[in-house]
């Protein structure tokens, strides 16, 4: 026979393991979401706690904040996302018209030798070009879709954003209390923690959108046509370990120069490289210390895995989630140093 006293505990850890199940299932839908929201709410802390200083009322200045954060929003889906799906579309039907074969054919005629190395290329090219297309339409279908769906995470997004910009210190205290640490070992973690997504956030996802502004105005005085496409794709490569955003200028100077604009193709070349390249290398320092910084490996590790996991918001959390761990060995390491210095 059980005892009572085992019953009750067998009991009690069925309903504790039963309500975590039901919570992670209520929070797996939903869990890119309040992410979310919680990285828009440390990006715009700063300028919360300036709106502070000038109104000294909390919940008016998150108000301020958050209608500001969602105005930045609606440019974006109101007018940009428009532009960006219509230059994709219009880049597409450039390439389909674009002879690349043709141009391949001139720059590397040793490939083009045999009749049938010729063929298979254009057919593995011709392939290439129907399933791109096939895939663009698929998610296209599939966004439309869960409109709904998207616009219930939207507004948990907005609340998540609101709250904890509000509610900061508090959930930072919450979060102090309940780490199953010591208070030095829980101090020292949310530290480093802190130091780490701001070297993350802003060292990558902040100067990676200013890099993408700067090369959009670039395209823009070098007269290129799909500005916006080529700004998005140079501030995902400039978020992008390893790459940065000559991934896309680079590219873009050379098809200038082979259309016959060399004017434009000499300037975009020579903006890039002062320009973007100065800023690159001078905003990443002043604003993100070395103690702070990931080492590239990790950070590669976790932006490649990120994405494949989370998609593109595996970009922010990758890089984090492998950050936090790597914290918690640094912080194991050093107490076991200490331990055997005591010993």
């Amino acid at each position: 026979m059980i005892e009572e006293k085992t019953l009750n505990q067998i009991i009690a850890l069925v309903f504790v393991v039963a309500l975590l199940f039901f919570t992670y299932m209520i929070l797996k839908p939903i869990f890119l979401a309040i992410l979310f929201g919680l990285v828009l709410a440390y990006m715009f802390n700063p300028l919360d706690k300036l709106m502070l200083k000038l109104f000294r009322n909390k919940t008016l200045t998150t108000s301020i904040t958050c209608i500001i954060a969602l105005g930045l929003g609606f440019v974006v889906v109101w007018f940009l996302i428009p532009i960006l799906v219509r230059q994709i579309f219009d880049a597409y039907v450039s390439i389909q018209a674009f002879d690349i074969i043709g141009f391949l054919k001139k720059v590397f005629p040793p490939l083009f030798s045999s009749q049938q190395v010729a063929s298979t290329i254009e057919s593995a090219y011709g392939a290439f070009l129907a399933n791109a297309t096939k895939i663009s339409m698929e998610k296209l279908t599939a966004i439309i879709n869960d409109l709904p769906s998207f616009l219930i995470k939207a507004v948990i997004v907005i609340v998540v954003f609101f709250y904890s910009l509000r509610d900061g210190d508090k959930i930072l205290d919450t979060i102090r209390d309940s780490l199953p640490f010591k208070r030095e070992t829980t101090n020292r973690f949310i530290f480093k923690s802190g130091q780490i997504t701001y070297s993350v956030v802003y060292g990558r996802i902040i100067i990676g959108i200013a890099i993408g502004i700067l090369s959009g105005i670039g395209f823009y005085l070098a007269g290129v046509k799909t500005v916006i496409l080529l700004s998005f794709l140079a501030t995902i490569m400039s978020i992008l370990p390893l790459i940065g955003p000559w991934a896309i200028w680079m590219p873009v100077v050379v098809a200038l120069f082979i259309g016959g604009h060399n004017s434009a193709a000499l300037f975009l070349l020579i903006y890039s490289l002062v320009v973007i390249t100065l800023f690159e290398n001078v905003s990443t320092p002043l604003l993100v210390s070395k103690k702070s910084q990931m080492p590239v490996l990790l950070t590669f590790i976790g932006v490649f895995g990120g994405l494949l996991v989370f998609g593109l918001f595996g970009i922010i959390l990758g890089p984090l989630i492998i950050a936090y761990l790597m914290v918690l060995f640094e912080i194991y390491r050093e107490r076991n140093k200490k331990e055997q210095v005591g010993a």
